[in-house]
C-alpha cells in the first residue's frame, strides 16, 4: 500500500512555524531575564531636604526638583525602583549612617558622615553660600561687622567654615533668629528684622522667582562654594555597585545628544 507523501508546501509551513515559535520563545526569555534583573535590584531610598530648585516637596506633597528628577532617571535606567524621603539635615545624616537612606546629594567630606558613606568622584553641581544684606546698608567687612548684629538662618541647614566659626565665636556676639522658609527670610531682611541673612544662592533665587520679585536687588557677599556629589550609605545593599551604576548612568546621561 502506498501512503501519500507530505507536500513541500506543508514541510515549508512547518519549518516556518517552528522558526516563529523559536523567535517568540527567545523574546519571552529575553524579557523574562530583564524582569528578573529588575526584580533583583533593591528599592533605593533617596533622602533630600528642602533646597529649591534642586530638591523640595511641592504643595501636593510630591518630591520635585532637578536632583529628584535626575535620581529617578538614573536609577530607573539601571533597573532600580526608587522612593524619596524628605528629612531635615540632622535626621538625614542619621538615616544615612543607619542605612535607612541609601543616597543623598550633598557636599562630600562631611565630618559627621566620615567612615559611613561612599562619595562619587563626579560632581553634579555646587552649593554657594552667601551673606545677604539690606539694599540700603553698606557691604559688611567680614567678620568684624558681624559683631552684635542679628543674623537670619534657615532651620535645618548646615554650613562650612568660615560661617560655622563666625556663628560659634562668642566675641562676635551674634544674635541668631531662624525661619523655615526662604521667602520669610527675605521678608525679614527687607523689614530689617535682621541685619544679615545667611543662605544659599539657589534657594534664595528660587524664592524670588516664586514671589515674583526677580527684580529685587538683594546684595550679598559670597562666602564659599561647595561641590555636590552622590553620597551613598555604606549600609546600603551593595553600595559599591550602586555607586558604580550611578556614575555610569550619569556619564551616559551627560553624553546624550541635546535636541
Amino acid at each position: 500500500m502506498r501512503y501519500p507523501q507530505a507536500s513541500a508546501v506543508n514541510t515549508n509551513k512547518g519549518v516556518s512555524i517552528m522558526r516563529h515559535l523559536r523567535a517568540v520563545l527567545l523574546i519571552i526569555g529575553f524579557f523574562t531575564h530583564v524582569a528578573a534583573i529588575a526584580d533583583s535590584r533593591p528599592t533605593i531610598t533617596v533622602g533630600y531636604y528642602d533646597f529649591p530648585p534642586v530638591s523640595y516637596t511641592d504643595k501636593q506633597g510630591t518630591p520635585q526638583g532637578s536632583f529628584v528628577q535626575l535620581c529617578r532617571t538614573l536609577l530607573t535606567s539601571k533597573g532600580y525602583r526608587v522612593i524619596f524621603k524628605d528629612l531635615p539635615s540632622a535626621r538625614l545624616y542619621a538615616n544615612i549612617i543607619s542605612g535607612d537612606i541609601d543616597i543623598w546629594l550633598g557636599a562630600p567630606g562631611k565630618p559627621a558622615l566620615a567612615g559611613h558613606v561612599l562619595e562619587s568622584s563626579l560632581y553634579l553641581g555646587e552649593a554657594s553660600l552667601a551673606l545677604f544684606y539690606h539694599p540700603d546698608a553698606p557691604a559688611p567687612k567680614l567678620p568684624n561687622d558681624l559683631k552684635d548684629k542679628k543674623i537670619i538662618l534657615i532651620n535645618g541647614y548646615s554650613y562650612w567654615p568660615p560661617a560655622t566659626q563666625w556663628l560659634a565665636d562668642n566675641a562676635l556676639n551674634l544674635q541668631v533668629t531662624r525661619t523655615s522658609q526662604h521667602s520669610s527670610a527675605i521678608a525679614m531682611l527687607m523689614r530689617k528684622r535682621g541685619d544679615y541673612l545667611l543662605d544659599y544662592l539657589s534657594p534664595i533665587q528660587a524664592a524670588q522667582q516664586e514671589l515674583g520679585i526677580n527684580g529685587l536687588r538683594l546684595p550679598y557677599i559670597l562666602i564659599n562654594s561647595t561641590p555636590l556629589a552622590f553620597v551613598i550609605s555604606r549600609k546600603s545593599a551593595q553600595p559599591e555597585q550602586l555607586l558604580k551604576d550611578l556614575e555610569q548612568a550619569y556619564t551616559s546621561y551627560k553624553a546624550r545628544p541635546l535636541h
